[in-house]
């Protein structure tokens, strides 16, 4: 197993880099399973500081840059026609300083003497501690989710985000045991992280898990047959998806023995608002607007779940068609693409690809700070974890 080459004459501002740079990941999986939503001030912080420590200008990713500012002016074009503008307001600039904190984070280009062997094997070591911690949590009935929360009723639930979040940063790990030729250590942090999603009760967790191993084991037999499923899957996802799913929501009746009242609800939610979507395709009804629009008293009497109050999607395709139209889904789409090219020579990339385009059909939304950061570090943590 090859190790780190130390560098004697190695400028202090690399030394900095190094040590904040390692520090914070390797803290981030106990820290993120526990508080999920403290992947974007951890991740987004570091950024900043990583720079100021390097004292150099960011390198930034022109073809991110482009189509994160044309969706951001999308956005604000479409701001006249929001049904609540206050709130497309907000979520605007939530927004521009999501991208501005995943772009910075992704312009931290590692140094050659970058302690990335360090870096595998504590961060190996933090996601088993991290599987450990919500293993004992959960046969003790939850005293550090009450604690963290509050005495949260609901504290089973507060660890989703952050296996969500697991599932996608372990694929670079994986990828970088693999490398070293540590495939007995990457099978057991694979099992750590299944084990993680099953006790956690996280559905969208295991299904993204599940979908990236898929795509993985694709992609060990034939890997341009997993890029070409994983492109042809987005394109469908992206352009299809509200008519496909007004042709799902027509089969409740017949799915209610076999889905759980969540999955239930969720249809219900995906009915009414693929409706919308049908009636303002070419424009959206405002950036995260989704709880807002209009839903029909003749939709209601047939809800179980849906109350008039209103809810997000769970479903960042459905948002985006809902509240940006053609246009965003198009740049998000490009995006998609935009990253499957440049994953398609390996298959640790893919299967990130496929657990990410999952997970985003089935919770979070659009404006959630954590999930871009966790996105933004899985593939920044490729770079650093590369061999050579």
């Amino acid at each position: 197993m090859p190790h780190d080459t130390p560098v004697v004459d190695q400028p202090l501002s690399e030394r900095l880099f190094s040590a904040i740079t390692v520090t914070v990941l390797t803290l981030l999986p106990p820290i993120g399973l526990a508080a999920g939503p403290s992947y974007a001030p951890a991740l987004f912080g570091l950024a900043i500081i990583a720079s100021f420590a390097r004292r150099i200008w960011p390198n930034l990713d022109w073809r991110l840059a482009v189509l994160a500012l044309s969706f951001l002016a999308v956005c604000a074009l479409e701001l006249p026609g929001s049904i609540n503008q206050a709130v497309s307001v907000a979520r605007l600039g939530q927004m521009a300083a999501i991208f501005a904190g995943s772009l910075l984070l992704l312009s931290l280009v590692r140094g050659d003497s970058f302690p990335s062997a360090m870096l595998t094997t504590r961060m190996f070591w933090a996601i088993l501690a991290a599987v450990v911690m919500l293993c004992v949590d959960t046969l003790l009935g939850y005293p550090l989710q009450r604690l963290l929360t509050g005495g949260a009723i609901n504290a089973a639930t507060k660890y989703n985000r952050g296996l969500i979040s697991l599932v996608l940063i372990v694929w670079p790990l994986l990828g970088a045991l693999s490398a070293r030729g540590d495939q007995k250590k990457a099978l057991i942090l694979a099992g750590a992280v299944l084990l993680a999603v099953l006790v956690g009760l996280s559905s969208t967790g295991t299904v993204a898990l599940l979908a990236g191993i898929a795509i993985w084991l694709l992609a060990r037999w034939r890997l341009r047959l997993a890029a070409f499923m994983l492109g042809a899957g987005a394109l469908l996802l992206a352009l299809a998806l509200p008519w496909l799913l007004r042709l799902l929501s027509a089969a409740r009746p017949h799915l209610a023995l076999w889905i759980k009242p969540s999955g239930l609800h969720r249809l219900e939610i995906w009915d009414y608002m693929s409706a919308r979507i049908l009636e303002q395709p070419w424009r959206g009804w405002g950036l995260g607007v989704a709880k807002y629009v209009p839903i029909r008293p003749e939709e209601l009497s047939g809800y179980v779940y849906v109350s008039p109050d209103g809810v997000y999607p769970h479903n960042q395709w459905i948002e985006l068609w809902l509240e940006t139209g053609l246009p965003g889904v198009l740049i998000v789409l490009a995006l998609v693409l935009l990253a499957l090219r440049r994953a398609r020579s390996d298959p640790f990339r893919l299967a990130l690809l496929a657990a990410a385009l999952c997970a985003s059909m089935l919770n979070f939304e659009i404006t959630t700070d954590s999930w871009w950061a966790a996105l933004a570090a899985s593939v920044w943590l490729f770079q650093l974890l590369r061999i050579g």
